[in-house]
């Protein structure tokens, strides 16, 4: 194992032999719910990643936000009608990161991949979509969704290159990133960005939950305190909880992380610069 990777023992041992852990630090008052995480008219689960609040900062307002039309998270591509197509162009999306694996790409072919005027990237971030129903899930959800993404987040040289993509975009372009469900491997993606960008844990684990239940669910639980209409909700919100937490116990910040990755400083000002301005 190289240098880079020394800490991914860390992480795992860290999550596994830590309980459940809210939304919000015990002791911290539940912000607001956001602006972020939008949904958008089309294909599966494709939202926004601006709107988020950010910390604040010499020169920023206090009601800095992260900025709209930069990235947009979304489930497969595959299908999306020619309607849908022209509102995502129309968007200004023009760079596509597919995080699939290869077979899945082969047999649900990306339909911006062959797009004049896109910029189609693949990057395969973990082997299999995790919430496709076929699977037979081994024991606990919980604990085969945290491996799986421990492992993603072991992944460095794919982090590394997914990142690599994002800093090329220019000012005027939107990036969509996605894997199957948008979910997973797409939570993931949607997690070290916003913390890159300082966006605060309860709104990552808010952007997280909202590809399991409805924004007034979520909201309502993670801001209010809520009981879900179901325990998945809550199941799912404290599992990005912890891998957050894990992911900042073992390096300190995202930026740490992403480092650690290869991705240069010099890419992690662009991809910042993108979300933010």
């Amino acid at each position: 194992m190289n240098a880079t990777r020394r800490k991914a023992p860390t992480m795992l041992g860290w999550f596994h032999k830590r309980g459940g852990a809210d939304a919000t630090p015990t002791g911290a008052p539940a912000p607001a719910p956001t602006e972020g995480g939008q949904l958008l008219p089309v294909g599966d689960n494709c939202r926004e990643l601006g709107g988020y609040p950010l910390p604040a900062s010499p020169g920023r307002t206090s009601s800095a936000s992260t900025l709209r039309r930069r990235f947009l998270r979304s489930g497969s591509t595959s299908t999306l009608s020619r309607k849908e197509l022209h509102y995502l162009r129309e968007y200004g999306v023009t760079r596509v990161i597919d995080l699939r694996s290869v077979p899945e790409c082969t047999s649900s072919p990306d339909v911006f991949a062959s797009r004049p005027g896109i910029t189609y990237v693949n990057v395969p971030l973990f082997g299999i979509n995790m919430h496709d129903p076929r699977l037979r899930l081994p024991g606990d959800t919980r604990d085969y969704l945290a491996t799986g993404y421990l492992r993603m987040l072991d992944n460095h040289d794919a982090v590394r290159q997914v990142f690599s993509a994002f800093a090329e975009a220019t000012p005027k372009e939107c990036v969509l990133f996605h894997c199957a469900a948008g979910m997973d491997r797409t939570g993931i993606t949607s997690m070290l960005l916003l913390g890159l960008c300082g966006v605060d844990r309860t709104s990552i684990v808010a952007d997280y939950t909202y590809s399991f239940a409805s924004r007034e669910e979520v909201d309502a639980y993670i801001y209010q305190g809520v009981s879900p209409s179901f325990t998945t909700v809550d199941v799912l919100a404290k599992l990005m909880g912890r891998v957050f937490d894990g992911l900042i116990e073992s390096y300190g910040s995202a930026e740490a992380y992403l480092l650690a990755c290869g991705v240069s400083q010099a890419q992690l000002t662009c991809v910042r610069k993108h979300l933010v301005g």
